[in-house]
């Protein structure tokens, strides 16, 4: 067995739950030895259907999207649970951790909700509780309130509001989820915490409400890339220790950092440890790790043809072994052939020859509008697989030059191309007016087809994450030029607005391609 093949083996069988869930499983049901600390390595299941090379690399499963209760019952009293079912049975027999995510949230809850009153509310908050622990008998944990700090619901005040100890509503929310699930472990999860202390000793002064009353069982930090790209590795450590002062387990519940291939990995090097040697971090849930099937474009570790990117290869190294491989430093080829061919007011074609190094992960495109430039991180385009790209969202009549380099799965970048050149055609622009439809926010669209849209009305706060952008099983997803296909994204991170609004060109395929703007 290679050593690569060895590494991933052992992750294979990190089959431990929580400190009160007992022993490590392995996915064939034997007892199996708990390695660094009694810690699981999970990840996302988005549709019904096994994720590629899934069990090789993780070991407890959170559904995406099909656990939120929108997905279930989008219509009042008409229950959806096919992927969900389909994912909790994969889970149980491969003796996974199963967390069902998630009983409360502000966002992707049945719009119809919030046209009843508080009675009816607190009641069908009470139906949503019975039909999951009915079918449901048997869940590892529950995120019971997601994003309380950030994102309560509309419903809030059937659950009590803010009451006597501004909190009344979560803690409504546990004390029911204690009544309908005994036997789970009951979790609260929520972003911006992990990048800052004064959310973090707020979150706690919460928690510690639940505690009192035994209602909780951990702490759920979502960790995304819009924190962990850019926070320290001392404020880390100091939001662990606030956290740790409660004494609960603490779940690392949507990891994710973004980056070309040798930032992700410098980020995982740096921030992962981090996490997943603190004693009181049970277990770490990356959220995505497909490329095209993350909500950040760059945060993917294997990539579509089923490749590592050096970051999974690392994290495989460490959380198997303690030590990363020995990894490769001779760069690739650079590639040769590089043709740019304007075809349209807005876009640019490129092609170049394929690159025949055996171990290629794809190619990187730099774009200027200065001849001769040299290639970096203030013009970079975007990482490809194949040897061709098109650069849409440009400046009509305007000249454009690019460079081309070839990246390995070490994440070693070869010396650039030979430059190219291409003038966008006259007119027209990115957003021609009156192909456009004005939408209403919140917004959402199912369906197969290709569609144009436009809206004056995004957030454009910085601080504002309850506003976002979500899609998944699209073939597109363009707004303003940029593109945002099948990731979530916050409305104050899209492109800026064009004329004052936003222009939005949507393609699906299936039935089930869907987009929504909140």
């Amino acid at each position: 067995m290679s050593r690569k093949n060895a590494l991933a083996f052992i992750v294979a069988i990190v089959m431990v739950v929580s400190l009160l869930c007992g022993p490590a499983i392995s996915s064939n049901g034997a007892k199996a030895a708990p390695v660094t600390g009694e810690k699981f390595l999970g990840n996302i299941f988005s549709g019904s259907s096994e994720p590629l090379k899934f069990k090789q690399y993780w070991n407890q499963i959170t559904p995406e999207n099909a656990g939120k209760w929108e997905s279930v019952e989008g219509s009042r009293d008409s229950m959806n649970w096919g992927t969900l079912d389909a994912i909790y049975n994969y889970a149980k027999s491969n003796n996974m951790p199963f967390k069902f995510h998630t009983l409360v949230w502000g966002n992707q809850q049945p719009s119809w909700i919030s046209s009843l009153s508080q009675t009816e509310q607190r009641a069908e908050v009470e139906e949503w509780f019975a039909a999951v622990a009915g079918r449901y008998d048997d869940l590892d944990f529950i995120d019971v309130v997601n994003e309380p700090l950030h994102a309560p619901p509309s419903y809030r005040n059937a659950l009590g509001g803010d009451g006597s100890t501004g909190w009344d509503w979560v803690i409504t929310a546990f004390q029911l989820a204690r009544q309908y699930f005994p036997n789970s472990k009951l979790l609260i999860n929520d972003y911006g915490i992990i990048a800052d202390p004064s959310a973090a000793q707020r979150y706690v002064s919460l928690i510690n409400l639940l505690k009192a009353r035994g209602l909780v069982d951990g702490i759920g930090i979502q960790c995304h890339a819009f924190n962990m790209d850019t926070v320290s590795v001392s404020t880390m450590n100091q939001v662990l220790t606030i956290l740790d002062s409660t004494g609960l387990p603490i779940y690392v519940s949507e990891l994710d950092m973004n980056g070309d291939d040798q930032t992700q990995l410098r980020r995982y090097q740096e921030k992962f440890p981090v996490l997943w040697e603190h004693s009181s971090v049970k277990g770490i849930t990356v959220w995505g790790y497909i490329e095209g099937q993350t909500w950040q474009s760059e945060a993917y570790l294997l990539r579509s043809n089923g490749t590592e990117r050096p970051a999974l290869t690392w994290l495989m190294g460490y959380v198997g072994s303690g030590s990363p491989p020995p990894s490769d430093t001779i760069p690739p080829a650079a590639p040769t052939g590089l043709t740019a061919t304007a075809v349209s007011s807005s876009s640019i074609n490129l092609d170049w020859a394929d690159n025949t190094d055996s171990d290629l992960a794809g190619y990187k495109v730099y774009r200027s509008t200065v001849s001769g430039f040299t290639p970096g991180s203030a013009n970079f385009v975007k990482q490809v697989t194949t040897s061709a790209y098109t650069d849409t969202g440009l400046a009509a009549d305007t000249t454009y030059y690019y460079k081309v380099t070839a990246v390995d799965t070490s994440g070693n970048e070869s010396q650039p191309s030979a430059q190219a050149s291409a003038k966008t055609q006259q007119g027209g622009g990115t957003t021609p007016p009156g192909e456009y439809t004005e939408i209403t926010l919140p917004f959402t669209h199912d369906g197969a087809g290709e569609y144009y849209w436009k809206t004056n009305k995004l957030s454009t706060n910085p601080n504002d994450w309850s506003h976002y952008i979500n899609s998944w099983n699209l073939d597109l997803l363009e707004i303003n030029g940029k593109d945002y296909t099948n990731v979530w994204v916050a409305q104050h991170q899209i492109a800026p607005s064009s004329d004052g609004y936003w222009y939005i060109h949507c393609k699906g395929s299936f039935s089930y391609s869907h987009v929504e703007i909140r």
